[in-house]
């Protein structure tokens, strides 16, 4: 099933006032259904579309492809950064001019907020004084918005909703040493094999791009340094072409959203994105055309607990000015924070008309942050951490071996014990093999048998310790470890 055939018939019932969300995953035809069936009955009407578009790289692709439809006399585009630079020059759009304003992406005003103060500017245009259109927001990734506008804004929207499907990602893994993925794509290189790489950093990802720059194209995003090193003739056949010509792709989440990629060669996915939301989008990006023979094998760099934890951290100090003011008054706030305004912008002060200013609470992107943080914290609670937490996104489960929840040195001093028959004797024996194992609980490596099998499980190993009575050079010790194979 796809967006249209989900929808039917029930647009042509949506008044004025109506919010509407529609969940998809990518391939599902979202656009589709607005450039043909809304097209259609917009133009019927003798009204107008809006449609907002969060990456440039998006709007060009999109653009050409509604000018090649002759579309573009209903529907016009824009993207988010360019309405949110009207808003602050008091020179943004009248969207009463327009019947349907079509949110793209709308997973951007929560993903984007983290480096872009003004998101909550453009939601809020688009949103309020809604009775004098329809808002359609279409996304793969929205529940930190559909929460946000529940709680906040107390909007309930009709919702669409095809759960996503995944089959085409043949196999899934993980990778820890970025050394891992440079002897991969070597070999990729000797098959000539093509593949996708996302990075996070632009740095990064520059940087890998160097060591393969025969095969390449690097792209990033404008705003950014390194873009000077972007091959703006291959990049515009790109997004004309919705392929590349040659075999190594390295990104940044520039691309994670809105370009399409129709490359039947193209069968290897490459992601070092923390974020599960962006990662779902990157790996969006390749457009399955044969569910039958097309398919993906997707590689993602894990992250362990401790990671989350830093990441934790960081969420937490970009929280701190915006938590003191919701617990406290503003009087309380200025003695804390004398002369010292929130680096992250959270807490901001805006102008009014008389010369004075007010303090304000970007809402929005605290929010965001708590959201966030809260997702980390549930996934440092899942047995497999990270790792599980993107394989049941993909659904993938079942294809995942019993030790794939173990850090690799972990199950490393797990398989020598086991298959090397070690016996571990006295206390200082045991509290050794412990420390390798590295197994933690809040930080600190445990020790004891119990504890030690009590964690085995819950990463759901393939091994257990084994406590028994054993002897060693005429000493009995009642207590010995060994190593012990779950049956299958």
């Amino acid at each position: 099933m796809n967006v249209t055939e989900c929808i039917q018939q029930e647009y042509l019932e949506w008044q004025r006032g109506d919010i509407i969300t529609i969940s998809a995953g990518t391939g599902n035809g979202k656009s589709h259904f607005v450039k043909n069936k809304l097209y259609d009955h917009a133009k019927s009407k003798g009204k107008r579309i809006l449609f907002f578009l969060h990456r440039t790289n998006t709007l060009e692709q999109f653009e050409a492809e509604i000018a090649a439809e002759g579309k573009n006399d209903v529907i016009e585009l824009i993207t988010y950064q360019s309405f949110e630079k009207a808003i602050i020059r008091q020179n943004q759009l009248d969207l009463w001019l327009y019947e349907f304003i079509i949110c793209d992406e709308y997973h951007y005003f929560g993903n984007d907020s983290l480096f872009n103060k003004y998101t909550d500017l453009s939601l809020n245009e688009i949103i309020e004084e809604t009775d004098e259109r329809v808002v359609v927001l279409m996304s793969a990734t929205n529940e930190f918005i559909k929460e946000y506008l529940h709680n906040r804004k107390s909007i309930t929207p009709k919702e669409y909703v095809l759960p996503a499907n995944y089959d085409y990602v043949k196999t899934l893994e993980f990778y820890e040493d970025d050394q891992l993925i440079i002897d991969g794509l070597k070999k990729r290189v000797e098959n000539g094999e093509k593949a996708l790489i996302f990075i996070e950093s632009a740095n990064d990802c520059y940087e890998l791009y160097k060591q393969f720059e025969e095969h390449s194209m690097f792209i990033c995003g404008k705003s950014h340094s390194k873009y000077k090193y972007v091959d703006e003739e291959k990049r515009e056949q790109f997004l004309k072409n919705q392929r590349f010509d040659d075999l190594f792709l390295f990104t940044t989440q520039t691309l994670d959203a809105g370009v399409n990629i129709i490359d039947d060669d193209l069968h290897f996915i490459i992601v070092d994105i923390a974020d599960p939301d962006v990662l779902v989008q990157c790996v969006g990006r390749k457009r399955i055309r044969d569910a039958e023979a097309d398919y993906v094998h997707l590689v993602v760099k894990n992250r362990s607990n401790g990671r989350l934890g830093y990441d934790k951290g960081n969420i937490t100090t970009r929280m701190k000015h915006a938590k003191f003011l919701e617990e406290h008054t503003q009087e309380e706030y200025d003695r804390e924070f004398y002369r010292e305004p929130d680096p992250y912008q959270l807490v901001y002060y805006e102008p009014l008309p008389n010369g004075l200013y007010k303090i304000g609470v970007n809402q929005l992107l605290f929010d965001s942050n708590k959201y966030k943080y809260k997702r980390l914290n549930d996934i440092q609670e899942m047995a497999g951490g990270y790792r599980q937490f993107i394989v049941e996104i993909f659904g993938k489960e079942g294809s995942i071996s019993m030790d794939a929840y173990l850090e690799p040195q972990t199950r490393l001093a797990l398989e020598e014990g086991f298959t090397e028959r070690l016996i571990f004797y006295s206390n200082e024996e045991k509290q050794a093999f412990a420390e390798k194992l590295n197994l933690k609980v809040n930080g600190r490596i445990i020790k004891s048998f119990r504890k030690i099998n009590e964690q085995l499980t819950k990463k759901e190993a393939s091994y257990r310790v084994y406590q028994h009575d054993a002897k060693k050079d005429g000493k009995r010790y009642k207590t010995a470890w060994r190593i012990i194979q779950m049956p299958k």
